[in-house]
C-alpha cells in the first residue's frame, strides 16, 4: 500500500476530492499524506504577474492540511513558489524530496488549443514524476 502520499491542491473545485481520496488511502495504509501547494506567478508582457500571494497561499495549504489531520491522518504541509510553467517541476522535486510513493492530483480540462501551447500539469508530472499517478475528477466522492 502507499504510505508516502503527495497530493497537490490548488485552490480549484477538485481540491476536496482529491484531499479525500489521498486521506483515505493514507489512512488504509496507516500513511502519511504531503500536501503541497504553490504560490504561482505569471509573465505577461515583460511583467510578473503574482496569481496568488503568499498569505492566501499560506491559508489554502493550512486549511488542506488541517482536513486531512481531522480525518486522523498524519499530514504535512509544503508551500513553493514559483512560475505557471515551473509547476510540474516543482511537484515532481516534492515527489522525490520526501520520496513519495503516490502522487494524487486533479486533472484540469483545456480545450485542445491551449493544451498544445501549455500542455496540462497532470500530463507533465505523469511523465516525470517516476511513480504512480492518481487522477482525481472533479466531484469524485472518494
Amino acid at each position: 500500500m502507499f504510505q508516502n502520499i503527495v497530493v497537490a491542491v490548488d485552490s480549484s473545485a477538485g481540491d476536496a476530492a482529491a484531499l479525500r481520496t489521498a486521506t483515505r488511502l493514507a489512512q488504509n495504509a496507516g500513511g502519511v499524506v504531503h500536501v503541497l501547494h504553490i504560490a504561482v506567478t505569471d509573465i505577461e508582457r515583460q511583467a510578473v504577474v503574482r496569481l496568488e500571494d503568499t498569505d492566501a497561499a499560506r491559508r489554502v495549504l493550512d486549511a488542506a492540511v488541517e482536513s486531512v489531520a481531522e480525518a486522523g491522518v498524519r499530514s504535512e504541509g509544503h508551500l513553493a513558489a514559483g512560475t505557471v510553467g515551473e509547476v510540474p517541476g516543482i511537484i515532481s522535486r516534492t515527489v522525490g524530496e520526501v520520496a513519495a510513493d503516490l502522487l494524487v492530483i486533479t486533472p484540469h480540462k483545456r480545450n485542445m488549443f491551449t493544451a498544445w501551447f501549455t500542455p496540462r500539469v497532470s500530463d507533465a508530472v505523469t511523465h516525470a514524476s517516476g511513480i504512480p499517478v492518481l487522477l482525481v475528477p472533479d466531484g469524485v466522492d472518494a
